[in-house]
Formats: structure tokens, C-alpha cells, sequence
């Protein structure tokens, strides 16, 4: 699958630049190691979706692993605001990028002076697509929490990477990764529901990045009145589900049909349809939304 920037623009550095042509120094430790930060926000028919949320947690992760912000996020979100409009979108996947900036080789981050920041934003359909996924449990232990927290939505994601690369060579949709003690901590690029009786079960966030869509969930069982129970899960327990959904941003709420060549009992749970409705309705929420296009 091919991408196409025609038309687009990004922001890189105080400029704005036609997406295609958009770029960062070779010498910037974002490219040499992988050293920043980022967010994957969702624009929906012009309204960014819960973006105080995601501003939060780009500011959280910068300053876990000492970047300082170059401008303060309401001016992040301005910036978002003026490459959305640019590049006349309505709905795209958002991406904000901070980065340690340049500073050549060597790891050492004082020899970074000044951050980058970076914004683009594209038409991306749900990377996972809408039916029922089939997942598979990786041998990638899933870097957290002695390591990176994993609150930390780091530019690294070379473990996910490896991961995925191994669910498309199975022909299956995506990995599952546990954390170091073998419990299920996250997919390669989402978090993961199971449904057992009537209940909701998602993993810690020990090994698991703390999802904006996940915490949505989890606000939708609580004002629907369903049980929801954050906890260790085991591997041996998808075996068991009644039903299952993985979650995220970029992926939207994903009914999962099988673990392990495993069917799960029921992959269109009525449970799951009922997340599924309910996070639609959110999404379109004014609530829930910063409208970047100004009302006709």
C-alpha cells in the first residue's frame, strides 16, 4: 500500500511546507535514535477528538524522558489546527512529533540544544479495518516497566515493529505482546478488551501504554452501567473469552475473532457492538471535540 502526500502540508520547525518535501536534519537524534516523543490523535468531520487528553500526555512523556516542549501544547494544538486546514482535511490521523533535535552523532542528549517539533496530518482509515481480526501471541516482550514506562509514547517502537512483522509473515492481523512476567500487556499498536461473562477485563498498564481511546472505554462501562476490571491477564484466559476488541486511536474499537488460531467464543459479541455504538456516539460528542474549522 502506497502513500500519497500530494496535497498535504506539515510543520516542521516554525515552518509550514507541502507534506512531500517536509523534512528533518539526518543529524537529528529523532532520526539517529529514535530519541522523541509523539501523539496519534483522530480528526473526525473536522473535530480533533479528545485532544486535551492527548496534549496531556505528549507534555507527560516529553518531560519523563527531558525533552522540553518548544511551544506550549495550546500552540501545539493552533499548529495541528493550521496543517489540518492547509491540507483541507476533515478526517485524518494527527500526528505531533517532538524530538530531541540536532545535535549529530552521539547519544548524549546534551548535545542537543534546541527540540523539534514536527506536525503532519493524512486520511487514514482504521489500520485494522472493521471485521474480526485474527491475533497471534509474540515472543517480543513488550518493553516496560523496568525499562521505558510505558506511559511513555516514545518515537522508539522497534519491539512493536518486530512484532508485527512476525503477524504478517503468519498472515494473521497483528500481534498480541505480554510483559516480562508472561501476563498480556498490549497488541503492537493497541490495547485489548476481553469480555468474560458480562464483564469487561483489560490488562494493567504496567507494560501497556494508558490509551485515550482505552480510557474512553473504560468511561463508556461506567456511564452504561457495565462492569469493567482493570487486572493481570494471562494468556490462557483469551482461550476462554466470550468475547474481545482491541482498541486505540488509530485503529478505532476492532472486534478479535481468534488467538492463536483459537476462535474466541463469540467474535460479535453484543457487548462489543454495544462499545463499538457508544464510542461512535462519542466521537461525535461536541463534548469530546475541538473543532478546528470555523462553524458556516
Amino acid at each position: 500500500m502506497s502513500f500519497d502526500p500530494t496535497g498535504l502540508v506539515a510543520y516542521v520547525n516554525g515552518e509550514y511546507k507541502p507534506a512531500g518535501e517536509a523534512s528533518v536534519s539526518i543529524f537529528d537524534h529523532g532520526f539517529l535514535y529514535g530519541d522523541g516523543v509523539f501523539e496519534g490523535m483522530r480528526l473526525f468531520d473536522g473535530g480533533l477528538f479528545r485532544a486535551e487528553l492527548h496534549m496531556e500526555r505528549l507534555a507527560r512523556s516529553a518531560r519523563t524522558i527531558g525533552i522540553r516542549l518548544p511551544v506550549e501544547t495550546d500552540e501545539v494544538l493552533e499548529i495541528i489546527g493550521e496543517v489540518v486546514r492547509r491540507s483541507e482535511l476533515r478526517d485524518a490521523h494527527v500526528r505531533p512529533l517532538i524530538t530531541r533535535g540536532f545535535g549529530g552523532p552521539g547519544i548524549d542528549p546534551r548535545l542537543c540544544p534546541e527540540p523539534s517539533l514536527v506536525v503532519s496530518a493524512y486520511p487514514f482509515p482504521p489500520f485494522l479495518g472493521a471485521d474480526p481480526i485474527k491475533l497471534f501471541t509474540s515472543a517480543i516482550v513488550r518493553k516496560a516497566p523496568r525499562s521505558l514506562g510505558a506511559h511513555v509514547k516514545s518515537c522508539n517502537y522497534l519491539d512493536a515493529i518486530v512484532a508485527k512483522q512476525q503477524a504478517g509473515e503468519l498472515g494473521v492481523h497483528d500481534a498480541m505482546m505480554l510483559d516480562s512476567l508472561g501476563a498480556v500487556a498490549e497488541c503492537t499498536g493497541a490495547n485489548l478488551f476481553i469480555v468474560v461473562g458480562e464483564t469487561l477485563v483489560t490488562p494493567t498498564t504496567r507494560a501497556a501504554l494508558p490509551g485515550i481511546t482505552r480510557r474512553t472505554v473504560l468511561e463508556i462501562a461506567a456511564e452504561e452501567g457495565i462492569e469493567a476490571v482493570e487486572r493481570d491477564v494471562w494468556p490462557m484466559e483469551l482461550h476462554a473469552a466470550d468475547g474481545a476488541f482491541v482498541c486505540g486511536s488509530g485503529a478505532g474499537v476492532v472486534p478479535i475473532g481468534s488467538f492463536d488460531g483459537r476462535p474466541v467464543t463469540y467474535p460479535n459479541h453484543p457487548l462489543v457492538e454495544r462499545i463499538q455504538e457508544a464510542y461512535r456516539a462519542k466521537t461525535r460528542d461536541a463534548a469530546y471535540r475541538t473543532e478546528l474549522y470555523a462553524a458556516v
